[in-house]
């Protein structure tokens, strides 16, 4: 390494080695920190998924990951890359180096390009990446509820709809399923997203160690699914993370949305989360509404930036 005394250490899936990926990334991005169980339990989607701490005379200091876009086919031509580096060793080379690593790598899998999530919450991040060529690929609108004190919001749905979850029907599977596959093709991401296969969305969304399956929330309307909501413990506990809110096209209209996200908050609520926290397309109007009625307060955006290979 050109960098006096660091050492890249590549950690694959060995169980100590991914516990201090999951400090290193609480610590430099605490908002999407993931478990050690979490980041084995999803170990099928991705099996050659790279990941490498960055040692400073032995000390962990930095982390950086490369792995398939999982909302994406495998030959999609990007790949995913997260880039952590501790506060008090940023700016002296370590951040370069990953990058380096993780370019290195994505050449490897005959890649040109890298998607690197960044925060708005951290400039300096975001700096780092515009001066080596990335520029803006997608942005959400994140916002957050406090929880303290909130009152639990009664859950209103349409005549013949009922609010249930994973864990009281898991029997309705093949329909969530099939939910997801057409609200995701709805998305509107800068490139078409998918579910995937109901392999991959089983274990990408619901057989996840942070997402009880209780928190899996379904609208059914005649034993089938018409919209969903999926819940994740997130921040180690700390937030719950609302990651998506989805009808399907023929119930839109109808206050379903309305009802999930009002079981959502008092999910929340009962899991002892101090917020809820979630993210919608910038020009997702209504549903960005529908969060204003119910106290959401902005938050730093998701930017997700694109850049050549270095």
């Amino acid at each position: 390494m050109s960098l006096s005394g660091l050492e890249l250490v590549e950690v694959g899936f060995d169980e100590d080695g991914l516990a201090i990926v999951s400090d290193l990334l609480f610590a430099t991005q605490p908002e999407w920190v993931r478990s050690p169980e979490l980041m084995l339990a999803q170990r099928p989607l991705d099996p050659e998924m790279r990941r490498v701490i960055a040692r400073r005379d032995g000390v962990p200091v930095g982390v950086g990951t490369v792995g398939r876009i999982w909302v994406y086919p495998p030959e999609y031509p990007a790949l995913w890359c997260e880039l952590g580096v501790l506060p008090e060793h940023r700016r002296q080379g370590v951040g370069s180096e990953l990058l380096a690593w993780a370019s290195g790598v994505c050449r490897e899998k005959g890649k040109a390009e890298l998607n690197v999530p960044c925060s708005d919450g951290r400039p300096d991040g975001l700096a780092f990446l515009r001066h080596r060529g990335f520029t803006e690929f997608d942005r959400m609108a994140c916002v957050e509820l406090p929880l303290a004190g909130l009152a639990v919001p009664e859950v209103r749905v349409p005549a013949g709809v009922e609010i249930t979850s994973l864990a009281a029907r898991p029997d309705l599977r093949p329909s969530a399923y099939e939910a997801a596959v057409e609200i995701f093709a709805a998305l509107p991401d800068p490139d078409p997203v998918e579910a995937g296969t109901f392999e991959e969305w089983r274990v990408r969304d619901v057989d996840v160690p942070n997402g009880p399956l209780d928190g899996y929330l379904l609208a059914v309307a005649d034993d089938a699914v018409v919209g969903y909501c999926r819940l994740l413990l997130q921040e180690r506990g700390r937030s719950v993370g609302h990651m998506m809110t989805g009808t399907r096209l023929a119930w839109q209209g109808r206050g379903i949305a309305q009802a999930l996200k009002n079981a959502a908050i008092g999910w929340a609520i009962a899991a002892g989360a101090e917020r809820m926290t979630t993210e919608n397309a910038v020009g997702n109007e209504p549903m960005r509404a529908i969060n204003r009625k119910l106290g959401f307060v902005p938050a730093p955006d998701f930017v997700e930036l694109r850049g050549l290979t270095v």
